[in-house]
């Protein structure tokens, strides 16, 4: 149990000193969005936040999921499953011998068994960040909300709400690369063990962090 007092995971700036910012992918995709007025392909201010968090999380993550076995990652952004949403960031971890190489996405499933983490960051409406959170757990493992330290406090009265729908309740702060962990549901399998692994295909063609499958991509209907 995690309580009602947060886990706080500094960035630690030395591990950062000489290494170049890690590029975070978009999934490319036909998405009505960008058909609306002022879309004009530019980053918002959120896409910048989401950003943000990523590279944190990135150096991050062996403090946050400490003694976890599933060490290899892969992430990008915005992925559509088809009727649950647009996940603003989506994780995969698996754990993998050096060299081992799977023939599809089905069989990566199968037998790496990897965790998959959709995250939704929003700057102010934390609430539509926790029902379009609650959406992604039919196809990822974790379904976390990240949000601005002064918008989690807002939504800390209301984390016994969290717990129940099984979403995670995070804060993130730019300017200092903190994180701070209010609730993290425990790796549940996904609602829906076809758009797991379709979601894992979006994954793989989108990452520069090569997820080790030949054969990339959506995972056809049997």
């Amino acid at each position: 149990m995690w309580g009602n007092a947060p886990s706080v995971f500094q960035f630690d700036w030395s591990a950062k000193m000489g290494q170049t910012l890690v590029t975070v992918p978009k999934l490319r995709f036909s998405e009505p969005r960008r058909n609306l007025p002022g879309r004009n392909g530019t980053a918002t201010v959120e896409d910048r936040f989401t950003i943000a968090f990523m590279r944190a999380y990135l150096l991050q993550a062996p403090l946050i999921h400490s003694g976890a076995l599933r060490t290899q990652m892969a992430f990008a952004r915005e992925i559509p499953v088809n009727g649950y949403g647009i996940a603003d960031l989506m994780v995969v971890v698996w754990q993998r011998p050096p060299g081992e190489t799977f023939t599809d996405v089905a069989s990566f499933a199968r037998i790496a068994k990897p965790c998959t983490r959709a995250f939704e960051s929003k700057l102010t409406d934390w609430r539509r960040a926790m029902s379009q959170a609650s959406r992604y757990r039919f196809f990822s493992n974790q379904a976390v909300v990240v949000l601005p330290p002064a918008v989690a406090q807002r939504a800390i009265p209301f984390l016994d709400t969290f717990r129940k729908i099984k979403v995670g309740l995070w804060s993130f702060c730019p300017d200092s690369d903190r994180i701070r962990a209010y609730f993290t549901p425990r790796a549940a399998a996904a609602k829906s063990a076809k758009y797991y692994i379709n979601a894992i295909g979006l994954v793989s063609l989108a990452a520069t962090q090569a997820l080790p499958i030949a054969q990339k991509g959506r995972v056809k209907p049997a």
